[in-house]
């Protein structure tokens, strides 16, 4: 009976995984804020076990990896592909579902301190 329990658990967990991110696949945009008040354009296009992120203003670009899914938040780090000498390097990042329509991502350094976070609603 326990291994019964335990089986649909896992299953369970993986459709909750799965779920979150279909529901969050496909491109987003939006605005990113740092404490300071500065706000720039953040694009974000969410794969099946991944992400790529484009930040124009800075000409920066990263890769995603999922270190965390569950059916209400994706935490990872971000690898920066472009823009190494402009961006922050080594982030880790949490995005959450904000309202209806939006998620929030917040990233933050190695020590825990938040460094930023965006706002983004589906463009496609």
């Amino acid at each position: 009976m326990r291994q019964l329990l335990l089986v649909l658990f896992l299953i369970i967990g993986q459709v909750a995984h799965a779920d979150f991110l279909s529901d969050n696949r496909g491109h987003w945009e939006g605005k990113g804020y740092l404490p300071s008040g500065l706000e720039w354009p953040v694009y974000i296009e969410f794969r099946s076990n991944s992400a790529k992120v484009y930040t124009p203003d800075d000409g920066c670009e990263a890769n995603w990896s999922f270190e965390q899914v569950t059916n209400n938040l994706i935490r990872g780090w971000e690898h920066v592909t472009v823009g190494a000498d402009r961006c922050y390097v080594g982030l880790k990042f949490v995005v959450t579902r904000h309202d209806a329509s939006r998620i929030k991502v917040d990233w933050f350094q190695m020590n825990g301190m938040q460094v930023a976070e965006a706002l983004l609603w589906r463009i496609q």
